[in-house]
């Protein structure tokens, strides 16, 4: 065998070794002991919580089992055996939304008189500003997080703050996908077009979209420990859609002819066959010949790709 063929059959194989680890991804996964980049990794925790049978590790007993049984197939969440006070979880972007596709790591933190007050959120932004409530320095804006009375959460259309018996972990992650995740600035594809690409919102819209892309980019580059398999498997999945939805929301500018290139080279080295994407990409094209025909790794519900492969 020649050296070109062998290299070849190395990285076939390394390729196919990711695709079975993403396989085998649950929802909801335990493992010993959290990742050395964990925000809240060094906060002093009250080490008698840590002990089986307290109120403290009883209660995080019952969020363990909550998710386990009711987490969707776009959320996933790490906890750990000898830090039980930590989790790190991931939040799929909302389709037909600017962050359609992308991923959105949290850290969470139990303080020591949780449930008395609400979890801890710190948002892993990769300093990307795509959102007005996930703030890239990692302060995560929900009612839900804070303690007090009911308010109205005028966003997301919310009236609850955290309640030590009625709210938990669960509830906070899917408040941030259905809320904050699901600003929909507006729908670029629908029937005033004209009118949408030259107002204001259509700007809030593709900025939104362009940094959920680059955050992709970065994503890639770097994975938040614990999570390589899945965010390149993840991308393999789902980088046919993720070109198709920029290729059809892309304006003539070079800054999103430059992103899509990005974009296509990075799922290429990533192990996704890009080819059938053109590199030059003609604005106002109509692609919905190609969406009906060209189903190669086609998904448009992030729900249907992850319940294909994660447990």
């Amino acid at each position: 065998m020649d050296e070109s063929n062998k290299s070849f059959g190395e990285i076939e194989e390394i390729l196919d070794d990711v695709d079975q680890r993403f396989k085998q991804i649950k929802k909801f996964g335990m493992f010993y002991s959290p990742p050395y980049d964990h925000h809240f990794l060094r906060y002093n925790r009250n080490s008698k919580n840590m002990v089986s049978g307290t109120d403290f590790y009883q209660r995080i007993e019952k969020e363990w089992l909550l998710l386990g049984n009711n987490l969707p197939s776009s959320i996933l969440v790490q906890s750990y055996e000898k830090r039980i006070d930590l989790m790190r979880a991931v939040i799929v972007g909302p389709t037909d939304t600017p962050y359609a596709h992308g991923l959105f790591f949290f850290d969470i933190l139990f303080p020591s008189n949780y449930p008395d007050c609400p979890p801890r959120l710190h948002y892993l932004s990769y300093d990307v500003d795509s959102n007005q409530y996930l703030d890239p320095k990692g302060k995560v804006s929900l009612s839900l997080l804070e303690c007090g009375s009911p308010l109205t959460n005028w966003y997301c259309n919310a009236q609850e703050k955290w309640n030590p018996w009625k709210s938990n972990i669960l509830q906070v992650l899917t408040a941030i996908q259905t809320s904050i995740l699901s600003t929909n600035l507006l729908n670029p594809n629908g029937g005033e077009d004209l009118q949408v690409f030259r107002n204001s919102k259509w700007l809030k819209y593709k900025k939104a979209l362009t940094l959920t892309c680059k955050g992709m980019l970065y994503m890639l580059r770097d994975p938040p420990i614990n999570f390589h398999d899945f965010v390149k498997g993840y991308f393999r999945t789902t980088a046919h859609y993720i070109l198709l939805n920029y290729r059809k929301q892309m304006d003539d500018s070079d800054v999103m002819f430059q992103l899509y290139h990005e974009l296509y080279r990075a799922f290429e080295r990533n192990g996704t066959y890009c080819k059938h994407h053109p590199l030059v990409v003609p604005t106002g094209v109509d692609l919905q010949a190609e969406e009906k025909t060209n189903n190669k790794g086609f998904f448009k519900d992030v729900t249907t790709i992850l319940s294909n492969f994660v447990s």
